[in-house]
């Protein structure tokens, strides 16, 4: 690295472009070459001084995307950052000539809220708190991934009945992540019935969520070192059969509408070569051929159940995100089923690590959850007293937005996009954080 610049890392590896975004924005430092940088996560405010864990730009960033008028024929459609009611906030430019989508650029960054930033100074158990809420629909996903990471700077590892409490979190998560999914794509399709028979499927499966956990969206059960609560077994047994049915029933009568099916079929389309190019994760890099897992990549040390078996289809549609969705749902219940007979699952309960130990110097460490968008990572620095000095937390939304651009430009229509979205199901709170 030369001054304040650095060899641009996305001229050999394209999915790294997010990364030096970041970079730039936190820390002023961009890579060597000259192109623009697109904002991620830094709102473009020049009255305030926002936190970051650097220092400012010397510039702000140029966002990469299409003139106002392209060719004299297509025109900028502004739709955002206020959508409609339950939807997050984010602008869509969309470049269009009417009917056909010409170009299409996103600003994720309305939803900051600085959560690394504040992680600095707390013990990982009291950031913890802030990184489960950085993507509310990826509380075990995520936080999973922090708690990895801060085990392995503090040299902890959770006991196997700890361990198999955790995967029963991140799959009812998965299963009523995928049904909400599921519920979008009906909606984004006008199709009411199918619609309030994926919702029926997923209101039950938040219900067990409470039932079992005593939260909808699965806060507060993981711990650093551990987890804060055990499962209620008789209620997971009771009801996980019945939630999973309903959304099987739900999804095979929507694979029986052929007008469903239709309007899935070749919309949205992922080549596998633009996949594995933007780095691609989860079920959208798996329905496109790539058959990318870490819980198959890579194993956890201690894993309580085996592998579990990675769906995969080739198409690279909507539809084929579909089929990965439902089958990696009927897998998951697969694996909550492996993980009921452990020994201690309904008395896991540990007292968290509040902190390393004081004294110990400096330590790092890195942890990874396949959540319900794919591939969770997670850094933690802690300093000599045991307190975060440095925390970087990537939900698998950073990488898959830049595939929804280009999932968008693939000989689509202006009426695809809500469908598309529906099928990458991603955040944009996991990218702005």
């Amino acid at each position: 690295m030369a001054g304040s610049r650095y060899p641009a890392l996305s001229d050999i590896a394209p999915a790294a472009f997010a990364e030096e975004c970041e970079i730039y924005e936190q820390f002023g430092i961009r890579p060597s070459g000259g192109k623009p940088l697109n904002r991620v996560a830094m709102p473009p405010q020049s009255d305030i001084d926002l936190p970051r864990l650097g220092r400012a730009p010397d510039e702000p960033p140029q966002d990469v995307h299409a003139p106002h008028v392209v060719g004299g024929q297509a025109f900028e459609f502004p739709f955002g950052p206020v959508r409609q009611v339950g939807v997050e906030s984010l602008y869509y430019g969309l470049v269009t000539s009417g009917e056909e989508l010409v170009d299409l650029y996103l600003f994720t960054w309305h939803k900051h809220r600085g959560i690394e930033w504040r992680a600095q100074g707390q013990t990982p158990q009291q950031a913890l708190f802030g990184i489960e809420r950085a993507e509310g629909l990826g509380a075990i996903g995520n936080g999973w991934a922090f708690a990895a990471a801060a085990e392995a700077a503090m040299g902890l590892r959770p006991s196997p009945a700890a361990s198999a409490v955790r995967e029963i979190a991140l799959e009812l998560e998965r299963l009523y992540n995928h049904a909400a999914a599921i519920a979008a794509l009906c909606q984004a399709c006008g199709l009411a019935v199918g619609r309030a028979a994926a919702e029926i499927a997923l209101e039950q499966l938040l219900r067990l969520n409470a039932e079992v956990f005593g939260h909808r969206y699965l806060f507060n059960v993981l711990a650093i070192g551990g987890v804060r609560r055990a499962p209620d077994m008789v209620a997971l047994r009771a009801g996980l059969p019945a939630a999973y049915g309903e959304l099987r029933r739900a999804a095979d009568a929507l694979l029986a509408t052929n007008s469903f099916v239709d309007r899935l079929e070749a919309t949205g389309v992922v080549t596998p070569e633009q996949a594995g190019r933007l780095g691609l994760v989860g079920p959208v890099a798996r329905a496109s051929g790539i058959a990318a897992d870490t819980r198959v990549d890579h194993p956890r040390d201690g894993a309580v159940s085996p592998p579990p078996t990675v769906a995969g289809e080739s198409g690279g549609d909507v539809l084929a995100r579909l089929h990965v969705m439902l089958a990696e749902s009927a897998e998951s219940v697969r694996l909550i089923d492996g993980c009921l007979n452990i020994d201690g699952i309904d008395s896991a309960v540990e007292p968290a690590a509040s902190s390393a130990a004081p004294g110990s110097g400096v330590r790092s460490g890195l942890g990874w959850a396949e959540s319900s968008r794919g591939e969770a990572l997670a850094w933690v620095e802690l300093d000599d007293s045991g307190r975060i000095s440095r925390a970087r937390l990537r939900p698998a939304a950073v990488r898959n937005w830049r595939g929804f651009d280009d999932a968008c430009r693939s000989q689509n229509v202006f009426t695809d996009i809500p469908i598309i979205e529906a099928s990458f199901w991603l955040t944009v709170a996991g990218t702005a954080r």
